[in-house]
């Protein structure tokens, strides 16, 4: 399989170069491994590497000393058009235009497969996303999770880990009692039946909905006997009801979850006895006022380190390290990666510390948080709050704008940020609306090609009639792998939304001064493997964004 990611192909000259300095005598022994670079994309060069001012102090020699070294021994290499030095120390790397060019051709044949080439130590990674409480719509902050979640899934998936994207149904505990309750009272009251609201209780409109759609289908079922008294029974009844709005929300945003993991399920299997057992084993646990506590970590004295209350059920904090002692124990996942809303950002040491407490290595579970989003439209901001029942549902959104305006506007922003989804920029069909302009730039290749495929001319393309537009749009597209890799690697799906856009400004800009098809049947056939080239580019990203690239708009 050919390596795409050109950034790693030169680093790799650079640190042949380094060691074949070093064996020479012209520097003293390095580390030839710590060679990096960075695109650069401008007129002093395609790439450049810094290290050789870092690599100075240990070698007692000048930064450009090293520089020179280093740059005079790079083997030759069809890709490089020119290797210099610059300022105290930076080796400058210029690309050939020629194989730049022919490099259109590698990308039309490497199709959905251009990209980074996998791993070579793929890992079982399970990405556990969302998992949002099963007691009301979901909000747009956890459309923004279970989006970015998504994308961190396809981005493994297409570096070749082996993934498994899966679900945490909080399905007991007090929020759930307190949700059947509430939806018990809606209930009863549509059947004519007086019933207490309970202290604390869910206020929304939906929560009335669910009741007197249980009145409609279930008719007097749960007023009568036995099944009056089965309490449990009818939270399931309601977290089901719920569930069912929460899949067809996730169905209408393409993200699909290769478990549903039930917490109360995993209560029922004794798992969380097990673990506060394996934790007290260790000296981990306390007690004292009547309740069971975790030691071990910073905060230990922290309310939110009770594992069993006083009255004798567990805590959140309890079942939650039930939950992951089965993913690294039971599942034996390699890596586990989650993401949280940000008022769980102080559960985050208590959950490493409780890893280690495990015998776990807190490094293989990682953690993002996820920052509150804002909807702004014609009337203002508004913010997420489901408990008073006053929120912006993700159907909300998705109903007003459609599922690839809200995927790209989630992913637009770094996870770790606040933001703003603006209703009114989603909806305009115009190039101020990044992924309009995308999917424009999309569906713009497509028409080309259409366009050409009604009239063809027969010719061969001859790539040696482009010419620096060309190939200024060629670079663009050569930097899509390491864009990919590095949005991979740290987790930042954001990196290929702002990448797609930026090629699309470029594509828009060399389509607007320069006629794809004339009389020049030669050259038309070049400009169409570039437009070619393009199209799969933007193709692909979108992929790994979730979101649709049309052939018409």
């Amino acid at each position: 399989m050919p390596e795409f990611v050109l950034r790693e192909r030169l680093a790799a000259l650079l640190r042949n170069a380094l060691a074949t300095a070093c064996d020479g005598g012209d520097l003293p022994p390095m580390p030839t491994a710590q060679i990096g670079l960075d695109h650069r994309g401008d007129e002093l060069a395609d790439y450049a590497s810094a290290d050789a001012l870092r690599l100075a102090r240990g070698a007692k020699m000048p930064p450009r000393a090293i520089a020179e070294a280093i740059a005079s021994h790079v083997p030759s290499d069809a890709a490089i058009a020119e290797v210099s030095v610059a300022g105290p120390g930076f080796v400058n790397l210029r690309l050939d235009d020629a194989w730049v060019l022919d490099q259109i051709e590698a990308i039309v044949q490497a199709g959905p497969a251009f990209g980074p080439t996998p791993v070579t130590d793929p890992q079982r990674v399970q990405v556990e996303y969302l998992s949002a409480n099963p007691t009301g719509p979901l909000t747009v902050g956890a459309g923004r999770i279970g989006v970015v979640g998504d994308a961190i899934a396809r981005m493994l998936t297409a570096r070749g880990h082996h993934v498994t994207r899966e679900y945490y149904v909080n399905d007991a505990g007090r929020q759930i009692e307190l949700l059947g309750q509430t939806v018990r009272h809606h209930y009863a009251a549509a059947l004519g039946v007086s019933q207490p609201f309970p202290e604390d209780g869910y206020r929304g409109s939906y929560v009335a909905d669910w009741g007197r759609t249980i009145a409609a289908e279930d008719g007097d079922r749960w007023l009568d006997g036995q099944a009056q008294q089965d309490a449990e029974a009818f939270e399931q009844r309601a977290v089901a009801i719920a569930l069912t709005s929460i899949k067809q929300d996730l169905a209408d945003l393409e993200i699909e979850f290769d478990e549903w993991y039930s917490e109360r399920e995993m209560r029922s299997r004794g798992e969380v006895e097990a673990a506060l057992q394996t934790l007290a084993d260790s000296g981990h646990v306390t007690h004292r006022e009547g309740a069971t506590w975790f030691v071990g970590g910073e905060g230990t004295e922290d309310r939110d380190n009770v594992l069993v209350r006083s009255r004798g059920d567990p805590t959140y904090f309890a079942t939650d390290i039930a939950y992951h002692r089965d993913k690294f124990r039971a599942r034996c996942f390699d890596h586990v990666i989650n993401i949280w809303g940000a008022d769980h950002q102080g559960h985050v040491p208590r959950m490493k510390a409780a890893m280690e407490a495990l015998g776990i290595d807190p490094a293989r579970l990682e953690i993002l948080v996820a920052q509150m989003v804002g909807v702004r439209s014609g009337d203002g901001l508004a913010r997420a709050g489901k408990r008073s029942g006053r929120f912006v549902t993700l159907r909300e959104v998705l109903d007003e704008v459609g599922p690839a305006a809200t995927r790209y506007f989630f992913l637009s922003k770094a996870i770790d940020s606040q933001m703003e989804f603006d209703l009114e920029l989603a909806k305009r069909e115009d190039p101020e609306n990044p992924i309009y302009y995308i999917q424009m730039a999309h569906a713009r290749c497509a028409g080309i090609q259409r366009s050409a495929a009604e009239n063809p001319s027969g010719a061969t393309p001859d790539l040696t009639r482009l010419g620096a537009p060309e190939t200024a749009l060629v670079r663009r597209l050569l930097v899509y792998p390491e864009v990919m890799v590095d949005a991979a690697d740290s987790r930042e799906p954001h990196r290929i939304a702002h990448y797609l856009l930026e090629l699309a400004r470029a594509f828009h800009s060399y389509y607007n001064d320069h006629r794809v098809v004339s009389d020049d049947a030669v050259l038309s056939a070049a400009r169409l493997r570039l437009v070619a080239a393009v199209r799969q580019v933007l193709g692909n990203g979108l992929e790994l964004l979730g979101i649709d690239a049309p052939e018409r708009m």
